[in-house]
């Protein structure tokens, strides 16, 4: 699935351990994957959102009071992992090759959390506007840039996988906790 994600995505799938991290959760959950959504208004999602944008969390401390910060998020709980594939079934459903910013947004619109619709729904992403960019972009990639070649992306004859990107978040992490 993941290697269906146009850059778009990435981007945004990029800065939910950012967020994770920064409420102290040592999963990513779907609110995390719907405020990187949000605080990046990146694609075809971008012209959606019509309440300011809610700032990305700081760079995690390398220590809190003396401490080491929480356990870094390695993996998305069993609700973001649902919302994950269910962008999956948007896409396949609107007959795209990729997933993009609209597929998130829509499976997590269609099948989020209430408090997470909710939230999105304060700042623009009803299902009727969901709908309706679904409905212009037909399937098109719109804006966004397409998924890249997995070969090209990975090396010689591998592809993007759900390790991989876990491992691409634990480095995310990383990075920002030395920071």
């Amino acid at each position: 699935m993941f290697e269906r994600f146009t850059a778009e995505v990435r981007q945004v799938v990029g800065l939910v351990p950012h967020y994770a991290l920064a409420a102290g959760r040592s999963e990513m959950t779907t609110a995390d994957l719907a405020a990187a959504l949000v605080s990046r208004p990146v694609g075809n999602t971008a012209g959606i959102w019509t309440a300011p944008q809610p700032p990305e969390p700081a760079e995690p401390a390398s220590t809190q009071g003396g401490r080491l910060p929480p356990k870094a998020p390695y993996r998305f709980d069993e609700a973001a992992r649902a919302v994950l594939t269910q962008s999956l079934h948007v896409a396949v459903a609107e007959a795209a090759a990729h997933i993009g910013t609209e597929h998130l947004l829509a499976a997590l619109v269609r099948s989020g959390p209430p408090d997470v619709v909710a939230g999105l729904g304060a700042r623009g992403a009803t299902a009727e506007t969901v709908d309706a960019l679904l409905a212009r972009l037909a399937g098109g990639l719109g804006t966004e840039g397409p998924p890249e070649e997995p070969r090209a992306a990975e090396g010689a004859g591998s592809a993007l996988s759900y390790t991989r990107l876990t491992v691409d978040a634990r480095a995310v992490v990383r990075e920002g906790a030395r920071g």
